[in-house]
Order: structure tokens, then sequence, then C-alpha cells
């Protein structure tokens, strides 16, 4: 499995490289090109580099670094089970099925505390790296609708 993910990280990396590339060269040669089309491609390499890292990283103790708001014990947790669905439809909908996983994992993780048994929610590394991917995500989903709308302004005014 180790393999796999070096490989589809290498070709995020390649693919973020040649799109990094190609935005050099229009920068530098095509001036007149939207303020969009940059944005857009800017997000897209920094998605692909945030995946790469992500399937890169070793993999850590995802309950090191909680602290039990109650208590403010470090560590140590042990997972609580959590009673939802693991699919958000409405970002299945708006964003498609990556933008999907990336909400759902980005959403805080359920924990008992193991000194004082109290149930809270925190995040973990890894929770925080799939909500960094569904920020970006979201502002590219977003940055495509608004080069849309404003073509469709400069066009009609």
């Amino acid at each position: 499995m180790r393999v796999v993910k070096v490989a589809v990280a290498i070709a995020l990396l390649l693919f973020a490289a040649l799109l990094a590339l190609g935005e050099l060269q229009m920068v530098t040669h095509n001036i007149a090109s939207t303020f969009h089309q940059h944005v857009g491609t800017n997000l897209l390499v920094a998605i692909c580099l945030c995946m790469a890292y992500m399937l890169l990283r070793r993999p850590i103790d995802p309950v090191a670094d909680v602290h039990c708001p109650r208590c403010r014990t470090l560590g140590g947790h042990k997972f609580a089970p959590q009673y939802r669905g693991s699919i958000s439809h409405a970002a299945l909908h708006f964003g498609g099925f990556l933008f999907s996983i990336f909400y759902s994992g980005g959403r805080q993780q359920r924990f008992r505390c193991r000194e004082c048994k109290e149930l809270f929610y925190s995040h973990t590394a890894l929770s925080r790296g799939y909500r960094l991917l569904f920020l970006l995500s979201a502002a590219f989903i977003v940055n495509s609708i608004w080069s849309e709308f404003s073509e469709f302004w400069a066009a009609g005014g």
C-alpha cells in the first residue's frame, strides 16, 4: 500500500510542477490573462501539494496532541463511537465525491478522556489536513463560479 501512496504522491507532485511551470509561462508571456485563471491554477497547485504531503507523511499517533477540555489531560484518549453519516450529502451534491471526502475527513473526532471519562470533540493532525484540503477545494469551486459570473457580467455590460 505504501508503494501506491508514494506513486500517487509523485504523480501529484509532477502534476503540480507542470501546472506551476505552465502558470509561470502564462504570466511571463500572456499578461492579459484573467486574474481568476491565475488564482484557480495556484489553488490547484496547492491542493496537489497538500494531497501529496498527506500521502507521504509518516503515520503518527492521531490522539497524541489532543487535550481534554475538562481536565486538560494530553493524549491517550480513546475514540468514542459517532452516530452520524460518514458522507455529507450537501458537500457531495455541491462539490463531488472528493469534496465530500475532504469535508467528512475534516470534521472533529469524538473522544473519551482516559482520566475523567468526559466525551468531547477535537481535531487530530489528519483531520486538520483534510480541513485544509476542504477549504482549498471550496476556494477553487468559488473561484470557478466567480470566474463564470464575471465573464457573464463583462459580456452583458
